[in-house]
């Protein structure tokens, strides 16, 4: 065989395993799609909370350079009459905005360090499984082989066509529209920014990524935006116009830069993320919007998992998708609780009164967001 695992994907999950087996001993070839590094990419998941960085430094990924952005100390929640409360975030806690492509580099330049088989411009069209090995075919006609096969390449990933594994989310589908701007007057700096409406699952939020970038993003109902029958900017303005006069204000007055950023449906399920010879791990493995920023952190932490569960079955020999209980039970201890938990906070966002009562009720604001629920130190109005 050409290997022992192919990763393909080589992004924060696929990477966060094929260290870990390289570091195993295990002969790994990890496939990435595009031919070069990005250079900088701050369009999405740029976001690392805390947990994200600790995975990384359990890979020796250090936070250094370039790409290590703007940190933010505080969150400014924003509530339908438009009213604000801001919480300091306690430094133990405090995520770090980074460049997304640059962050990517740093993982591969990493993997390259361990000893791991990095094959740029290597786009996996279709997957083969034979009682003795797993097959990757490529665009270039080219046949990679290997004992198991570890599907690391986000919400277009070749399993999840070939074997139909991909279905709507049927609670939480919603499109995210992000536009960038060069300044944004009244967004506090080293602060996320969220002004939450409660209708139409919609939430407005952004903050500076670095001197001269700010960016702000809006997360709403699939079918709201469907029914409006507006193109994704128009549908991001007339939210802001009918909700918050403020930023509407700052969105149609302030500098935009570059390109927006736009998808949906954002959230989707995976019917199966282990089968024989074949583990699916990050985005792959399913996706709902992470309003919390923990999109890196739930594909680190995956990969993490599936090294775990990969490296057990290689040594025993046994690669049926019964031998990878050890990662679908550990990702349904670390990473499903917290999914339900981001529903949970999804569901707020349709629910006018009970953002009003986290507004004011410390107790209830922390049962619905968590760590970042914290008392607030200072309250005011984005108009008087």
């Amino acid at each position: 065989m050409d290997a022992d695992v192919i990763i393909i994907g080589a992004g924060p999950a696929g990477c966060a395993a094929a260290i870990r087996l390289v570091q195993a001993g295990y002969r790994v070839i990890a496939l990435e799609r595009k031919d070069h590094e990005d250079g900088e990419d701050i369009t999405s998941g740029e976001v690392l909370v805390p947990t994200t960085q600790y995975e990384c430094n359990e890979l020796g990924v250090k936070f250094e350079g370039d790409w290590v952005l703007d940190e933010i100390t505080g969150i400014r929640n924003v509530y339908p009459d438009l009213s604000w409360a801001y919480h300091p975030i306690p430094h133990s806690i405090r995520p770090v905005q980074v460049d997304r492509g640059g962050f990517n580099a740093a993982l591969r330049k990493r993997l390259v360090e361990v000893g791991g088989q990095l094959v740029w411009n290597a786009r996996v069209t279709d997957l083969a499984f034979r009682n003795d090995c797993a097959i990757a075919h490529t665009l270039d006609r080219s046949e990679i082989s290997a004992r198991l096969i570890i599907d690391a390449s986000g919400r277009y990933a070749p399993s999840l066509r070939t074997l139909n594994l991909k279905s709507e989310d049927p609670e939480f589908s919603q499109i995210g529209v992000a536009v960038f701007f060069k300044s944004f007057e009244g967004t506090p700096l080293h602060t996320w920014d969220r002004h939450l409406y409660g209708v139409r699952g919609a939430m407005l939020s952004g903050s500076r990524i670095r001197p001269g970038l700010f960016r702000y993003i809006l997360e709403a109902d699939l079918a709201e935006k469907k029914s409006d029958r507006l193109g994704a900017i128009e549908f991001y303005e007339a939210i802001a116009k009918q909700h918050d006069c403020w930023l509407y204000e700052r969105i149609m007055s302030e500098p935009r830069v570059g390109q927006h950023w736009s998808m949906a449906p954002l959230g989707y399920r995976v019917s199966a993320v282990a089968r024989d010879r074949l583990l699916l791990v990050g985005d792959a493995a399913g996706y709902l919007s992470p309003i919390t920023g923990q999109g890196n952190e739930f594909a680190m932490r995956t990969g993490r998992l599936a090294a775990l569960a990969a490296d057990v079955a290689l040594r025993k020999g046994d690669l049926r998708a019964e031998a990878f209980s050890l990662y679908v039970e550990g990702r349904r201890r670390e990473v499903e609780r917290q999914v339900d938990y981001v529903r949970a906070q999804l569901r707020i966002l349709r629910d006018p009164d009970a953002l009003m009562r986290a507004a004011r009720d410390d107790d209830y604001r922390a049962q619905v967001f968590g760590p970042y629920g914290i008392p607030a130190t200072e309250r005011g109005y984005l108009i008087s």
